[in-house]
């Protein structure tokens, strides 16, 4: 044996054992297929084909439960989207960030004529139902072989349908809104539509012309509902104006008593002041009396301009005061009304508005007269129109802006020397502050406040 031949021994004894596996392991499959030979071999042609079929009708279950699995798929993905649809609460949320997007269905100029178009479509479904084309379904339906109890039950199930249907729209209806008006419409559709599904087996369903009718009530309530509050707000826009009017009227009417009655005045001192004038003994005493007399004539004078200016603000209807006042009490920081008054007094306007209905006094920060005050009141909403807290309601003059902003529109395009109050003085919403503080910290803060000032 050679050297070589004795070194690699080990690895051909590893190769022989893997040969001697693999032979083994031959030998089983040899001994696996003998078996089947066997097997088949002693079975008739007949068994065989029995089985190739029994195979194949194995074979076929498995294609069919396969297919039915696929069906019963489809079927939950389409009560998936019915379940989606009816999800509801979270699209009304969805519905609420764009509803001043709803485009009204009618051009109704007045309430009384979405009124009136409200009852003609109610009056339609009404002669849809006793005409029975609301709801149709199969008469030749038969209950124990009579038609006439199937009729019935058939009639029974129009009542059903229509019952249920009316109920959902009513409650639609009612409470329709500006936030909902779309949800309604999906809720009635969808109303309609399970409806249908219910009364499939007797053939009963809806008329698409019953369902155009509840459509059509739903947005003629919704929009009757909109114009009614626009008239009722329109009305109070017009009840303010007169008020404002007779108040400028009575105005107007003091102002002309007081000049009359102070021309009487002048007039008698002018008279005795003459005769004093014409009896005088001395240059002296002659010269106090003129330059009394001069004095009067001036005051006579100025009553001359100021009825000039009355008949000028009763002539000229559009002339007045804007205004822009404050309340920080009331409303907080940077938060300003833009109004507009007629009076020959503004601040009685602004006191009227500091009455009752807000805790603390308006503050003013500024006060414009113009030509045409209406004019420029609406200018000044359009240019700060982004920062309006209600902007539903035009006839809520609020808006948030800085003064410093509003200073400059008015300065550069109305009235260049106009006098702007920038901070508040908000007096008594400053002393209420200063009444709830602990007195510690009103004595910290004053401290405070006389270091500040010393330094």
């Amino acid at each position: 044996m050679a050297l070589k031949d004795y070194l690699n021994g080990p690895k051909h004894k590893a190769r022989a054992e893997e040969v001697e596996k693999d032979l083994a392991a031959l030998n089983e499959r040899y001994g696996q297929m003998q078996e089947l030979a066997k097997k088949y071999g002693a079975m008739e042609m007949a068994e065989v084909q029995r089985q190739i079929e029994e195979a194949r009708s194995q074979l076929q279950v498995v294609k069919d439960e396969i297919s039915q699995a696929k069906l019963s798929s489809l079927k939950l993905q389409s009560q998936l989207q019915e379940l989606r649809n009816q999800v509801l609460v979270v699209e009304e949320t969805l519905l609420l960030e764009s509803f001043a997007l709803y485009h009204p269905k009618f051009q109704f100029t007045s309430s009384a004529e979405y009124k009136a178009r409200l009852d003609a479509t109610r009056a339609k479904q009404k002669d849809m139902i006793r005409s029975g084309t609301a709801a149709t379904g199969n008469m030749g339906w038969e209950v124990n072989g009579s038609k006439t109890e199937g009729k019935k039950l058939v009639n029974d199930m129009i009542k059903l349908v229509l019952r249920s249907f009316n109920n959902e729209c009513d409650s639609c209806v009612d409470n329709v809104k500006f936030d909902n008006v779309e949800l309604g419409e999906k809720r009635i559709r969808q109303s309609f539509e399970a409806c249908n599904k219910l009364g499939r087996v007797m053939t009963v369903e809806l008329s698409p012309q019953y369902l155009h009718l509840k459509l059509g009530e739903l947005h003629l309530s919704h929009e009757f509902q909109i114009k009614k509050q626009e008239e009722k707000e329109e009305a109070k826009r017009v009840r303010e104006e007169l008020r404002e009017q007779q108040k400028l009227d009575q105005e107007i009417r003091a102002a002309r008593e007081k000049i009359a009655k102070e021309r009487r005045h002048f007039a008698a001192a002018l008279k005795d002041l003459e005769g004093r004038l014409a009896k005088a003994a001395s240059e002296e005493d002659r010269a106090a009396l003129q330059a009394k007399i001069d004095e009067v004539e001036q005051g006579r004078a100025a009553l001359d301009g100021e009825e000039k200016l009355i008949d000028y603000r009763e002539q000229n209807a559009k002339a007045g005061y804007v205004y822009v006042i404050s309340n920080i009490g009331a409303f907080g920081e940077g938060v300003f009304k833009i109004g507009m008054t007629r009076r020959l007094e503004p601040m009685d306007r602004v006191d009227e508005l500091g009455d009752a209905s807000v805790p603390f006094w308006f503050d003013v920060h500024a006060m414009v007269f113009s030509e045409n005050a209406p004019a420029l009141e609406a200018k000044l909403h359009e240019r700060f129109a982004a920062g309006r807290l209600n902007k539903v309601n035009g006839r809520k003059e609020f808006f948030r802006a800085r003064i410093e902003e509003i200073e400059a529109v008015i300065r550069e395009h109305y009235d260049p020397v106009v006098q702007v109050v920038r901070e508040a003085p908000a007096e008594q919403y400053r002393e209420s502050l200063r009444m709830a503080m602990p007195a510690e910290s009103i004595q910290q803060s004053e401290h405070a406040a006389a270091a500040l000032a010393e330094s």
